[in-house]
């Protein structure tokens, strides 16, 4: 009798468990989504394309198949305010989750501070994001 207890608490604890791991493979995971190795910037930099618009250089390369991988890089010297920094990369991780980049490590760069302006935010990082898609 308590065998079979046992077992129909396992087989509860089983079946939340697999109805949990559906509706998480329905989202977006983050965590893959994101560049956070240096040594995979590096190789963005120095064997990946380039294309830039007047305040962003966005490097890519192809990794293999894989899920798309996003780096922002905006130097806290370059844009002061956190919140603006912050805003760039919502920005930036939006377009890359609704552009569909799969089997593409990208890295966005903040190069020209001074051509940046906060309220053409998502215009100038849409502009760059989508040389990509015309090449």
């Amino acid at each position: 009798m308590e065998e079979q207890l046992l077992m129909q608490e396992e087989q509860k604890d089983e079946s939340v468990f697999l109805c949990n791991a559906k509706k998480n493979a329905m989202f977006f995971n983050v965590e893959t989504m994101r560049l956070t190795n240096p040594k995979d910037f590096k190789k963005c930099f120095q064997a990946g394309k380039r294309t830039k618009n007047k305040v962003f250089s966005l490097y890519y390369i192809e990794n293999g198949g894989l899920p798309g991988r996003l780096g922002v890089n905006v130097a806290k010297s370059k844009i002061n305010k956190a919140v603006d920094r912050n805003k760039i990369k919502r920005v930036a991780r939006e377009i890359f989750r609704k552009g569909g980049f799969d089997g593409l490590d990208i890295v966005l760069l903040l190069k020209n501070e001074k051509n940046y302006d906060e309220t053409e935010c998502f215009m100038l990082v849409h502009d760059v994001f989508s040389n990509i898609i015309k090449k």
